[in-house]
């Protein structure tokens, strides 16, 4: 049952980038990195670009956090702005040199309220897809569990892709 978890995350992963690659190349969507818009912080993480092995498989790894209860809060739309994004795509994953005794819990906010939780074991990836386009804060959360203090979550992906662009527009 595991190894068809990890088979399920790796594969979905994979589709990640295949559909992101196509459309970069169509050049259709322009899309924005979540940690690039006005972030708040509190705990141990920070930017890096790294390559790291997930599941047997290289990815590059934009954005790291420990499970040292860590937030990031990042604002999406000012107040009394239009909507400027749809969707929300995050992928991340703990490498196969790490090690954890017990699964890290990863909560992802929106405006506050809880949209989805995922628990990671070393060697899992994990994507999360979610509408945005309502929203105005992005929070995500590494709950302290004294279990597996400073486990390393990585963030391979953290994409925002616009409401919408008029294929052959840019």
């Amino acid at each position: 049952m595991k190894l068809i978890r990890k088979i399920a995350a790796v594969g979905t992963i994979c589709l990640v980038f295949a559909g992101s690659a196509w459309q970069v190349a169509q050049g259709q969507q322009r899309t924005t990195s979540l940690f690039s818009s006005g972030c708040v912080t509190r705990g141990s993480m920070g930017d890096s670009q790294r390559d790291i092995s997930i599941g047997r498989q290289v990815f590059t790894e934009i954005f790291y956090m420990t499970d040292l209860d860590s937030l990031i809060t990042c604002r999406i739309r000012p107040a009394g702005s239009q909507p400027k994004f749809k969707t929300l795509r995050l992928a991340f994953g703990i490498a196969d040199n790490r090690s954890a005794n017990k699964p890290v819990d990863v909560n992802v906010y929106l405006d506050g309220n809880l949209a989805d939780s995922r628990s990671l074991s070393v060697s899992e990836a994990s994507l999360i897809i979610l509408d945005v386009s309502k929203v105005s804060s992005v929070a995500i959360e590494i709950p302290n569990n004294n279990d597996h203090r400073g486990t390393r979550v990585s963030f391979i992906q953290a994409l925002l892709e616009p409401i919408s662009s008029t294929p052959g527009r840019r």
